[in-house]
């Protein structure tokens, strides 16, 4: 199952500088939709990430994979 492939880079057309992140719902102006609909977002988004950490703990997607060096590729800077 491939779920968080998928990025998402949303801004309100009006509120170019919110970010939910930071801002959270206190920093939506005007009772804004778009800005909303960006905190719900976020906020599933942080809820996926529990979900999937609580159904495997060992799961860590902050690591990166590890890079294998192809042998036949020249170096640039030398040995």
């Amino acid at each position: 199952m491939k779920i968080r492939s998928r990025k998402f880079d949303g801004r309100c057309a009006r509120h170019k500088h919110y970010n939910p992140a930071i801002d959270g719902r206190a920093g939506i102006k005007g009772a804004c939709s778009r800005c909303t609909l960006l905190c719900d977002i976020w906020e599933a988004s942080l809820k996926l990430n529990q979900l999937i950490r609580q159904f495997n703990p060992n799961h860590d997607d902050l690591q990166k994979p590890a890079v294998t060096v192809d042998p036949r590729q020249l170096s640039l800077i030398g040995d």
